[in-house]
């Protein structure tokens, strides 16, 4: 009895599962160039702010794709 109540929350707990992206690496990039340019410009720190923005948006319209296409 255990085994099916267990099954039956797994099957309603169940998340869609996310295609492979290039975001988490975007954002790294952003977050470098942005260290960088407190380094040398703060030009460079402007453009890793863009990076940063344009990745954390693409990731989460990803996410948000993926959910309502599960839905």
């Amino acid at each position: 009895m255990s085994t099916e109540s267990t099954e039956s929350q797994t099957e309603q707990t169940e998340e869609p599962e996310l295609r492979p992206t290039y975001a988490p690496a975007t954002l790294a990039m952003g977050i470098t160039f942005m260290c960088w340019g407190i380094l040398t410009h703060w030009t460079m720190s402007v453009i890793g702010i863009a990076v940063i923005v344009s990745a954390i948006w693409s990731w989460m319209n990803e996410i948000h794709s993926s959910w309502s296409e599960s839905q």
